[in-house]
């Protein structure tokens, strides 16, 4: 199945994998879905893709890591999951009480031959038991160095 990648205008580019015929189409009314969609092209053939409307590239990973709340002085281990210029998802390795809205200091390697440190502030924006969601606080700092990561 493919991915497809909405645009800033919610439009996306579909490509008959049969016959290559392209076609832009406004994907609006698909976005606050994460169903399995089926297409049918006017060569006949029928393919099935999903639509994905994130505006930062995240990638799959597993990168050991650590974290501190904040204002709280917890801290533990974490391993990396997702990645993107934006933010991160983590699973921590010990029960914790991190809060949607907490503030964490992380700090990563990335898996490159330089294994480049990462040291962010992030706010927490979700939690569903022993996996976060969270956002960088400053995007402007790394950026090239997990733009580069995030592109190989």
């Amino acid at each position: 199945m493919k991915k497809l990648y909405a645009d800033n205008t919610n439009r996306v580019k579909i490509i008959c994998p049969k016959c290559r015929f392209e076609k832009n189409v406004d994907a609006t009314k698909f976005k606050d879905t994460q169903k399995t969609l089926k297409g049918r092209c006017r060569c006949g053939e029928i393919y099935q893709f999903s639509i994905e409307f994130r505006k930062k590239h995240r990638k799959h990973v597993r990168l050991p890591g650590a974290y501190i709340v904040q204002g709280k002085k917890e801290k533990g281990e974490i391993i990396i999951r997702e990645l993107s210029l934006s933010g991160f998802r983590f699973e921590c390795m010990n029960p914790h009480h991190i809060l949607k809205g907490d503030t964490l200091e992380v700090k990563f390697n990335l898996d490159n031959p330089l294994r480049t440190e990462i040291r962010k502030l992030a706010k927490v924006i979700w939690v569903k038991d022993r996996i976060v969601g969270a956002h960088y606080m400053e995007t402007k700092l790394y950026e090239k160095d997990l733009g580069f990561y995030l592109s190989t």
